[in-house]
């Protein structure tokens, strides 16, 4: 499994690592060429200085140089190397060349006036650098009358090739130094960047580490218990309010769980304990002929709610999965609920003098055929049993902005309070405690609700002035 932390730390090292060795190499690169053309130019300018000293007098080369102060062309360590030539004759060479004076420097062709720096190896083994010059030396002069004849003299000259020679080992010590340097502030740096990241990102997933160990001990029974951290970032935070929601969301899906449950074992209890007492009842008294002909009918009544309560809590069960399926077809609405009334007619003569409907014909929508006549006859069929004898029940079927909408207003049997009507589509609920219908368990809203949820339907009641409860049906 990938750590969210171990994968931050190793793709921000890996980055910031590159580019610092990037820039680090820049620098590598910039500071040894910068030492190397450092050398170079001492180099050049030594041996620029050395032309300076050399010069014609009398047709012979001169070579005014100080001794005593140009020790490097005398000493051991260090040494440095001159050599002059002229015409491939070697005219002058420094001491340090006694036991090798033509030695060759790697010299090459160059035009007069110009010059060039090349490498080479140098007489006592050691690598260096050459600074080669061609050039034809000034002529000195005893006295200003023969200067002219002095510079007519030059034109006749030879020219003279300088060849000056230092080793590069202190360059070479000291371009490896920095390499060294370079190398080992990057392999620090990048040991550091790793630290720094690491603390950096343990810092900012900190807020994650505590929420996950507040979902651990989070308990869902605690109502006060909930997700908290201190000054969250702002993802943090939408994910403590989405837990936070998440968790108001499953409390109450527990509370209805358990009242669920509850009431699923009290509606199986009233119809045992009913099955027990005429039982009861018929072994005590067996030679009652009445209580015999009361037992059998008692039995089938108290089975048959049982049924109907276990096939309601299978329906539920059934619509609300996803095993159930819906078939789209075209639905005349008018003609289905007319067909309805006239079903439910039959169980109920009056039904036809209690009902007022007001609906448009030939309304067609496209849904489930079950699922719109299981709607429809559950509303229906609650809004007659639940209402008085003497009140009416309207249904009225209208088109509400191109938009068929079903409305089934009704007095109630009971004084209703918004939290009942909050209640409604809960399953299982009854305003009455008694639950001695047979056909009516407080199922049929939950799996309305159910179904219309499933096909898009909007369903929705209120309650309205004079005790009025509407239910309002949109497809």
């Amino acid at each position: 499994m990938t750590s969210i932390k171990q994968s931050l730390v190793r793709q921000l090292t890996t980055f910031i690592t590159f580019i610092l060795f990037l820039v680090l190499l820049f620098l590598d690169i910039s500071v040894d060429s910068y030492v190397d053309k450092q050398f170079d130019e001492s180099l050049e300018q030594k041996g620029k200085s050395l032309v300076n000293l050399i010069s014609y007098k009398k047709d012979s080369i001169q070579l005014t140089m100080l001794t005593d102060v140009m020790t490097e062309f005398n000493r051991g360590d260090n040494s440095e190397y001159f050599q002059i030539w002229s015409n491939k004759k070697l005219l002058k060479y420094s001491q340090t060349l006694v036991t090798e004076p033509e030695f060759n420097f790697n010299k090459i062709d160059l035009l007069l006036g110009s010059s060039a720096i090349v490498d080479a190896e140098l007489p006592d083994g050691r690598s260096g650098r050459v600074f080669l010059f061609k050039f034809i030396p000034q002529t000195k002069n005893t006295s200003n009358e023969n200067q002219y004849q002095d510079e007519r003299l030059n034109e006749f000259h030879q020219p003279i090739y300088l060849v000056f020679a230092r080793s590069s080992a202190t360059l070479e010590r000291i371009l490896i130094l920095i390499d060294v340097v370079f190398l080992l502030t990057a392999i620090g740096t990048a040991f550091f960047i790793r630290y720094l990241v690491n603390r950096i990102v343990s810092n900012g997933l900190k807020p994650i580490i505590l929420l996950n160990q507040q979902i651990r001990e989070i308990d869902i029974n605690n109502e006060s218990d909930t997700f908290k951290i201190e000054s969250p970032p702002s993802e943090i935070k939408t994910i403590i309010d989405e837990l936070n929601q998440f968790l108001i969301e499953n409390r109450v899906l527990l509370k209805n769980e358990k009242r669920l449950t509850s009431d699923i074992a009290h509606e199986l209890k009233t119809p045992i304990t009913e099955l027990m007492s005429v039982s009861e009842i018929a072994i005590k008294y067996p030679d009652n002929v009445e209580v015999l002909e009361n037992y059998k009918d008692d039995v089938l009544s108290i089975s048959t709610r049982m049924k109907n309560i276990v096939e309601s809590l299978l329906l539920l069960n059934k619509v609300g999965s996803e095993q159930f399926h819906l078939t789209m077809e075209n639905i005349n609405l008018s003609s289905t609920i007319a067909s309805i009334l006239e079903r439910l007619a039959i169980s109920q003569p009056s039904l036809e003098q209690r009902v007022e409907v007001n609906i448009l014909d030939e309304l067609v929508i496209v849904n489930d055929v079950f699922s719109i006549e299981a709607i429809l006859t559950n509303l229906i069929n609650n809004a007659v049993h639940y209402s008085p004898e003497s009140s009416k029940v309207n249904i009225q079927l209208r088109l509400t902005e191109q938009r068929p909408v079903l409305k089934i207003a009704n007095v109630p049997l009971q004084s209703l309070t918004q939290t009942d009507i909050n209640n409604m589509f809960e399953p299982l609920w009854q305003k009455d405690n008694a639950r001695t219908s047979e056909t009516h368990f407080g199922l049929g809203l939950a799996i309305v609700k159910t179904l219309a949820e499933r096909g898009g339907i909007e369903i929705s009641v209120e309650l309205n002035e004079g005790d009025l409860i509407t239910f309002r049906v949109s497809f």
